[in-house]
């Protein structure tokens, strides 16, 4: 028996003593020579006798022992030395012309994706996206994966718990000074609501899904990254056109101009064009053309009815539903942007009740698009629709909306479940030096503060507004 136990614990001893050497694997990695750092995805780190790692060359460890981490910058060398940054999210590589990129149209480039279930490469179509945005040094990106650049035939991929699509974006969150924000609130609201029509339509949603990525552009670190869905008719899975028959629609809530902030109700509109008092035609858009009718009937149900026809029609055309928990999601994280911009109004069906979707949630918790804190609390955002549907009350709706508030500050809107969602990813890019990598690349827009200020300032917040809203909602 004792030679047994020797035999085994001797067993034991050389095969954890072997080093090993590991090449890592295609697209797992990328390298920036001129700030000497390597990131590589690497989730299993079980294997911790390492002798070496191959990624475009051979490079050894600087100090013998080293153990493989997601929590140390780890010193490696072949010609020269490089910092080891190993991640546990995935690693996007997009490469195209820099001096022909712009905002306008896409541009052919290349574009890989590498997690530890797959690896995809794709020739893609790119441009630069947002408004705002645009002026930011860190860039935001539209993507479109083309089976060939000649053909452009695009090819739809799917990436971690999102849809399979071709239309991707790369959010840049470079307002968003500790890069949580819009991740948070976009998962609150898919969290919160779910569309009306599930039962008929199993892969609808009531929103879009993120994740988190590291990017390198034309072989340079560039940083952290939400990769995005679109809010498009085969997300929202509205009806299709039936011949000539128009069903379902999304039109977009675009710029400020009386539209989506329900302040203008216009009887003119023509439908060669793409816009009308800010709503952007999404969906249909047909030979180059919009539909406004349907839109401009509820336009103004909403701006011009009286009184009495607002009550009695308003639950028709609209889900009451949808119009609470996007008031209450609105003012929860108070996105000052998201009220006569920033969402899409939709349609399911024809004869069917348009719902909200939101869009471009980074202007919230605190700060605004531009990434200024605006440490406001104590105020209620609101717009012409859902000033009507307080003032009018029809079905009982602020009853509703109150019984709602109770109900999500118990579940989704607890604090708890609020600030734990907040603390999980501020510890893990802390703690995983995921903050680390990004300002070596890029100073946070606010850089006289650091992250723990970011942090301990959008706690505050929220804590202050939840106070707030529970006075508020208690008192309706």
């Amino acid at each position: 028996m004792k030679h047994t136990i020797a035999l085994i614990f001797l067993l034991f001893f050389v095969s954890t003593s072997c080093s090993q050497d590991i090449i890592a694997e295609k697209g797992s990695y990328g390298i920036d020579i001129e700030r000497k750092i390597i990131v590589w995805h690497q989730t299993n780190l079980a294997s911790q006798n390492v002798k070496s790692i191959t990624f475009d060359k051979t490079y050894v460890f600087d100090k013998k022992g080293e153990k493989l981490t997601h929590n140390n910058a780890i010193s490696v060398k072949a010609d020269t030395k490089y910092k080891l940054y190993i991640t546990k999210l995935p690693i996007i590589h997009i490469s195209m012309n820099d001096a022909q990129i712009n905002s306008r149209k896409k541009i052919e480039g290349k574009f890989s994706y590498y997690d530890d279930k797959q690896f995809v490469e794709s020739v893609m179509g790119v441009r630069h996206r947002g408004n705002l945005s645009l002026s930011f040094d860190k860039k935001s990106f539209d993507l479109e994966l083309w089976k060939d650049a000649t053909t452009q035939e695009s090819v739809d991929a799917q990436f971690l718990h999102m849809r399979s699509d071709d239309d991707w974006i790369l959010d840049a969150m470079f307002n968003e000074p500790i890069r949580l924000r819009s991740f948070v609130a976009t998962n609150l609201w898919n969290e919160t609501h779910k569309p009306y029509y599930l039962g008929k339509e199993p892969e609808a949603k009531s929103g879009f899904d993120v994740a988190y990525v590291e990017v390198f552009k034309n072989n340079k670190y560039y940083g952290l990254y939400q990769l995005m869905e679109s809010v498009d008719r085969k997300q929202l899975q509205v009806k299709k056109n039936k011949g000539d028959t128009i069903r379902g629609r999304i039109y977009r809530a675009n710029s400020y101009e009386g539209g989506p902030d329900f302040s203008k109700a216009s009887p003119e509109y023509d439908n060669v064009f793409k816009s009308w008092i800010g709503w952007e035609s999404n969906y249909p858009f047909i030979d180059y053309t919009s539909d406004f009718g349907d839109l401009s009937r509820f336009q103004n149900l909403v701006v011009n009815s009286s009184n009495e026809d607002f009550k009695t029609k308003i639950s028709e055309e609209f889900v009451l539903d949808n119009a609470i928990d996007y008031y209450i999601f609105v003012n929860i994280i108070r996105a000052t942007d998201n009220l006569g911009k920033n969402y899409s109004l939709a349609k399911y069906d024809a004869n069917q009740p348009y719902f909200i979707v939101p869009w471009d949630l980074d202007g919230t918790f605190g700060v605004i698009q531009d990434g200024k804190r605006i440490a406001t609390t104590d105020d209620v955002l609101t717009n012409g629709l859902f000033k009507r549907l307080i003032a009018q009350n029809p079905q009982g709706y602020k009853g509703k909306l109150k019984t709602r508030w109770k109900e999500l500050r118990g579940t989704v809107y607890n604090d708890r479940n609020l600030f734990s969602k907040i603390d999980a990813i501020y510890n893990s890019f802390t703690d995983e030096l995921v903050y680390e990598r990004e300002f070596l690349v890029w100073q946070n827009k606010l850089n006289e503060l650091s992250n723990a200020e970011h942090y301990a300032y959008l706690e505050d917040w929220l804590k202050k507004r939840l106070a707030y809203l529970d006075r508020y909602f208690e008192g309706l």
